[in-house]
């Protein structure tokens, strides 16, 4: 449920005619602002399946498959060799993903749940300027400051040491604008601070480098 303009999904797509009828009629069960037409929905305690809730869960499921990943393969590397040296690709296919580097523009607006959304953003946390990594965009992209707010789980916090300090420096790297690659260059220059100064006021263990090196 939820609105999302002419943007398509298969959410609603049950059975092999809705497919058949969703290729003639795009967009075909799409913009529900109810489930009762699929079915007897007064078992459940919402009649809703919001979208953007959707949306976050599955970011958050595929990047904690991430961390698990990154986490199995630098413990591998680290007791086999002593560095993770042949984990760069790793490390920067990860990087893409926490900055929504290859995210999907959205071409209209998307609405879900008021109150998921009221929530979600309130979990914070905040930074001195009252900005969030949780605060959504919904017009263009799915989040304010494109930067995972998964940064604060424990399973990034549980990623081993040096894999962590790598991952820092590349990080830096790129909110710094030291790092040119063309894979970043979605990011403006207005963005990259934001996020930089967002995790410099919220999130605990950054190198002291972050720190020393404000702007």
């Amino acid at each position: 449920t939820g609105t999302h303009g002419a943007q398509t999904h298969r959410g609603n797509l049950i059975g092999k005619p809705a497919f058949a009828k969703h290729e003639q009629q795009p967009n075909y069960l799409g913009n529900q602002s109810s489930l009762k037409k699929f079915f007897d929905t007064s078992a459940y305690p919402e009649d809703s399946s919001d979208i953007v809730a959707l949306m976050v869960i599955e970011h958050q499921t595929h990047m904690h498959n991430f961390l698990t990943r990154l986490n199995y393969e630098s413990t591998l590397a680290l007791q086999s060799y002593g560095h993770i040296n042949y984990l760069k690709n790793i490390v920067d296919a990860f990087l893409r993903y926490l900055l929504f580097t290859e995210e999907a523009e959205f071409t209209a607006p998307i609405h879900g749940s008021a109150a998921f959304a009221r929530t979600f953003v309130a979990q914070g946390p905040k930074d001195k300027q009252g900005r969030s990594l949780r605060d959504f965009d919904l017009r263009t992209r799915m989040f304010k400051y494109p930067c995972s707010y998964l940064i604060y789980s424990e399973g990034f916090d549980q990623l081993p040491e040096k894999l962590k300090t790598s991952i820092y420096q590349r990080l830096f790297d790129v909110l710094t604008g030291k790092d040119t690659k063309a894979e970043f260059e979605k990011l403006t220059p207005a963005t990259r601070r934001a996020i930089l100064e967002i995790l410099r006021d919220t999130k605990p263990g950054l190198p002291n480098y972050w720190q020393a090196k404000a702007r």
